[in-house]
């Protein structure tokens, strides 16, 4: 008669159970964060060089621009400069002319008056003169002197004499015309003074301008300089951040997969325990 056979079933450990699995999903969980880290990773590289390209451009704009309104700035000094001169001549021809316009002036209201006044004080005698010489020559030509002019010389001088007589007055007028001109070509020469000063001061103005463009560039020179070196520090970080993401998920695979096959090699070690109990309690039935 064969021995009864008793059955004994066999319990895993619960613990071995829960960390198998727990190793399972550190594996997935560790293979998805290794994917999606490096997702993430090239994401944020492709923003960062992004925004890189972006700074470089916009600084390359604005250097190009400064370089422009610097390029602007000199010539417009310059022609400052030469317009200021041109102003600073303008002024100084007009003093000149003032001072001619005072001694046209003067001439006119005090010396050729005086002179008209003493041609005319001496024609009286010079047309008694010139009647005297008329009236000898027409008695000459009795006896043959040819003599006969349309005008008496008495009479042409006469006429100069009423024609003179009211030039000094007139020339006093125009005197006093030009006077009045006077005044105004003083103010103009003033107000060209002040032109050539505002323009000289404009002038030094760019010229600070432009020294302050000069410290612009060399700032946004540095700035490009910054931006590459960013740009090179960017690309190594993003390298050594790939690294620790690959490292992190393999490190999670490895010690997931670890503690699974741990766990899978104590159950098999319990089942091996539990099959040496069943024969052990079927001998001692036997």
């Amino acid at each position: 008669m064969e021995p009864d056979v008793v059955v004994v079933e066999s319990t895993r450990p619960g613990a071995a159970v829960f960390a198998r699995y727990a190793g399972i999903v550190i594996v997935v969980l560790s293979a998805l964060g290794l994917v999606g880290g490096l997702f993430v990773v090239e994401s944020l590289a492709d923003d960062a060089r992004s925004s890189v390209s972006v700074s470089q451009s916009a600084l390359q704009a604005v250097s190009e621009t400064v370089e422009t309104i610097d390029a602007v700035a000199l010539d417009t000094a310059a022609s400052l400069g030469a317009a200021s001169r041109s102003v600073g001549e303008v002024s100084a021809t007009v003093d000149e002319a003032v001072v001619a316009l005072e001694g046209v002036a003067d001439f006119l209201e005090f010396d050729l008056p005086e002179t008209l006044d003493a041609v005319q004080t001496s024609m009286p005698a010079a047309i008694q003169t010139a009647d005297a010489v008329d009236g000898t020559l027409r008695a000459l030509s009795l006896f043959g002197v040819d003599y006969d002019p349309d005008e008496p010389f008495g009479e042409s001088l006469s006429r100069v004499n009423t024609a003179l007589a009211t030039l000094p007055d007139e020339l006093r007028l125009q005197s006093s015309a030009i006077r009045e001109l006077i005044p105004s070509t003083t103010q103009l020469a003033d107000e060209s003074d002040l032109l050539a000063d505002s323009m000289a001061g404009l002038e030094e103005s760019l010229d600070g301008f432009v020294a302050l463009t000069g410290d612009y560039e060399a700032t946004l020179t540095e700035a490009e300089a910054t931006i590459e070196a960013t740009s090179s520090s960017i690309d190594s970080s993003i390298w050594t951040i790939r690294a620790l993401v690959v490292g992190a998920g393999l490190v999670g695979i490895v010690a997931g997969a670890a503690l699974a096959a741990l766990a899978a090699h104590v159950l098999a070690v319990t089942a091996r325990l539990d099959a040496l109990d069943i024969v052990h309690e079927h001998e001692v039935v036997a």
